[in-house]
């Protein structure tokens, strides 16, 4: 066990929750499941929470798209993660003995995609309530797979390639389950899913086993099966959310349905859930989104009272009716994509609600919310940490679906700065760089749908100023796919300052070649802006060289959102010992070095790893601030490489043997300049565990300071206090930590 503390940074929140499960018997216990980040846990009712991750080892097993708790002890629970690389899904079920402080995996034969299509729908894993032993899962491509000993091994039941939406045992009938599916989403084909789906064999479908899942009948096909509930007074009566096509109400057993709220199915519903002392009281959640017409309400939340012959609107919040949520989710935020309302066990006024920034509760059915600050859910995806150069204890971070989120505490607690007046989306963040000559002078960069932009503000963020931006070519393929390019045409890959020339910054540009992507400075603090001449060689297009490659299979966070989580602000460098030498790295083609400041270029990089494997690809670049010349480069799959003469020659660092090793992020200094840290992430195509290693002796012994019990953890950033041994670390949904290197 490691005896170094590593300390979560309080964020408020930000990363999506899919769904929520109550302890049965203790019901101030409730735990959450992320689509990047894991399981969360609460011990006092949902105000605040822990991530509950021991365990984990595999690349996605953070990503969440089911789970389950046994209703007959409490500490046994389920989780179903997975995902899809190389144009296949696979996946696993953990399982907990001990309420989720660890887990371990029973099952690798069922498929999930858990940040994918449908994650936001109905559970589909359940612990039979008539049979302590029987539990039930519906995959995302491979099936049934039913257990009769607990979890411990499972029996393939059927139905292979049907795409789930929920599973349900019912309530009053011993050894009947329900199995509802999902066909292909017509209404929403530009899903970052999509493409990499496939033609499910029909329609969806409802399923039902009288056998405890081992063979099945179809009851009704032609909708979508998100949800199901059952009346247990009437064991024939059972409500469905039905995703496009609103709430549906079944008497006799699933055959056939009806629809009591029309006007619901303009709405995606996924969520419904049923008052456990009042089965005529249920709620059902739309999944809306910010809009600015005045017709979505800001919260989508509906409920009926007479059984679901009629539903409506529990009501049309305004800020007045929202407590302790932060600052960057003032409506319509606030309900940004309801996935899960759940009623508590004992209390039908207590509501808890998920969406896409964390947890709420309210006390009154609804009528107002409580966020408690979201403490303790840190779910979002960190592109890049970095330092302020001359104020002590001050941290920027970039993310993705946040502005640039800044501490002055040492990384303890984060809070959003201002995004500009003419951003009206939550953009993405890329860079961001603080002066050392003017300490309160900053730029960042963000990316909206179509455009990226360069921002100048004040260190607080005030005053946010767009002073550079470059938008899409109307006719590229990218901008046709703007959800999955986020930035068609270039995206500020990193932001950096001359360390000689106050004033000056550079701006590396990924993208498409012919739509400006390259190398841009400033020498007039961001007021104008010039093209360099970074000229690569004339096979490269665009950076990457291999973008599918690089941003949509090895690295993002999930396939096809081009530029989501593949890290930023890592490959380009200002020397800070030769005035005017540039450094700039490309994924698979190489590096190159400029000693003129930017006005010709020539290539270092041929004794670098690159092309060894498929994911031999180049991921950092760093220089040393305390030796001359001296530069590091981190590989996925290759290891840390290191040049002490300004990037002429290279030789391989860490690890000393031929072992994998993700060397995805690098931070140099320290107080007295003598850390060196690389950090490894696991991934599907370079298998291996997440690690943080540290050397204080220039690479020549190394010690894992890493704290496994934090799960499989997905680093993107390190950054070191200039002047402490303080060691800020940033991740791909488990946000962001802090570290004293001291012990």
């Amino acid at each position: 066990m490691t005896s170094f503390h590593w300390e979560q940074a309080k964020m408020n929140g930000g990363g999506f929750i899919a769904g929520l499960l109550q302890d049965p018997r203790r019901p101030n216990i409730v735990y959450a499941r992320s689509d990047v980040a894991g399981v969360f846990k609460s011990v006092d009712g949902g105000r605040s929470w822990a991530t509950k991750n021991n365990g984990i080892t595999g690349y996605h097993q953070h990503d969440i798209q089911t789970f389950a708790i046994s209703p007959h002890d409490p500490d046994i629970l389920f989780r179903c993660s997975g995902s899809v690389r190389g144009g296949s899904f696979f996946g696993a079920i953990h399982k907990s003995d001990d309420a989720g402080e660890s887990w371990r995996i029973v099952c690798r034969d069922a498929t999930f995609y858990g940040n994918g299509e449908g994650r936001n729908f109905g559970e589909m894993i359940q612990v039979d309530p008539h049979d302590p032993a029987r539990v039930v899962v519906g995959s995302y491509s491979t099936g049934i797979w039913v257990s009769t000993d607990t979890g411990e091994s499972w029996t393939y039941a059927g139905l292979k390639d049907e795409r789930f939406g929920c599973v349900f045992f019912h309530p009053a009938q011993p050894g009947v389950v329900y199995a509802g599916t999902l066909g292909h989403f017509d209404r929403n084909p530009e899903f970052v899913a999509q493409q990499y789906d496939y033609v499910r064999p029909h329609a969806g479908r409802l399923y039902r086993s009288a056998d405890g899942g081992m063979s099945w009948d179809v009851m009704h096909e032609g909708l979508d099966f998100a949800a199901l509930a059952a009346d247990p007074r009437s064991p024939d009566v059972l409500h469905a959310a039905c995703v496009w096509n609103g709430i549906q109400k079944s008497v006799d057993g699933g055959r056939t349905w009806t629809c009591h709220a029309p006007g619901l199915s303009k709405y995606e519903i996924g969520s419904l859930t049923i008052d456990p002392r009042d089965p005529d009281h249920l709620y059902c959640a739309a999944v809306t989104f910010p809009n600015h017409d005045g017709e979505v309400p800001p919260i989508g939340l509906y409920e009926t009272i007479d059984g679901g012959d009629s539903w409506s609107l529990v009501r049309w919040h305004t800020g007045a009716d929202l407590h302790n949520y932060p600052s960057y989710m003032s409506l319509p935020y606030a309900g940004w994509a309801v996935s899960k309302v759940r009623v508590d066990a004992q209390d039908s006024l207590k509501l808890l609600m998920s969406n896409w920034y964390g947890v709420s509760i309210s006390l009154d059915g609804g009528h107002t919310w409580d966020a408690n600050g979201f403490a303790g859910m840190e779910n979002v995806c960190i592109e890049n940490m970095t330092v302020h150069p001359a104020r002590p204890d001050t941290v920027f971070m970039v993310m993705a679906d946040h502005v640039p989120k800044l501490s002055t505490d040492g990384g303890r607690t984060f809070s959003a700065m201002p995004r500009p007046a003419v951003e009206k989306t939550q953009p993405d963040s890329t860079a961001v760089v603080a002066s050392r000559w003017r300490p309160d002078f900053v730029l960042y960069a963000i990316k909206g749908y179509g455009a990226c932009s360069i921002v100048r503000c004040g260190l607080d963020g005030r005053d946010p100023q767009v002073v550079f931006e470059r938008h899409a070519q109307p006719d590229t393929a990218e901008s046709l796919l703007q959800l999955q390019s986020r930035a068609a045409g270039v995206s500020v890959h990193a932001l950096v300052e001359d360390p000689f020339q106050p004033g000056r910054f550079y701006a590396y540009l990924d993208g498409i070649m012919a739509a400006g992507a390259g190398v841009i400075q400033t020498s007039d603090w961001g007021d104008t802006w010039e093209d360099l001449p970074f000229r690569l060689p004339g096979y490269i297009t665009r950076i990457p060289h291999e973008r599918f490659w690089i941003e949509n299979e090895l690295l993002s966070v999930v396939i096809a959102q081009t530029k989501n989580v593949c890290g930023t602000n890592q490959l380009f460098v200002a020397d800070p010992h030769r005035q005017g030498t540039l450094y700039a790295g490309e994924w698979t083609e190489g590096v190159w070095r400029s000693c003129d400041g930017g006005q010709t270029w020539q290539s270092i990089g041929r004794m670098l790893p690159f092309k060894q494997e498929r994911a031999s690809v180049l991921n950092v670049l760093r220089a040393d601030p305390k030796r001359p010349g001296t530069l590091y480069a981190g590989f996925i799959r290759e290891g840390l490489w290191r040049s002490t003469d300004y990037g002429d020659t290279w030789h391989k660092l860490f690890p000393a043997d031929e072992r994998i090793f993700n060397a995805t992020t690098v931070a140099v200094g320290g107080a007295y300049g003598d850390l060196l840290v690389v950090a490894c992430e696991p991934l599907y195509w370079s298998s291996c565990r997440s690690a943080v290693m540290v050397s204080r002796d220039a690479g020549a012994t190394w010690t894992d300071v890493y704290d496994t019990r934090l799960g499989a953890v997905r680093w993107k950033t390190v950054a070191l206090e200039p002047n402490a041994n303080t060691l800020y670390a940033g991740s791909c949904g488990n946000s962001a930590f802090r570290l004293s290197l001291d012990g």
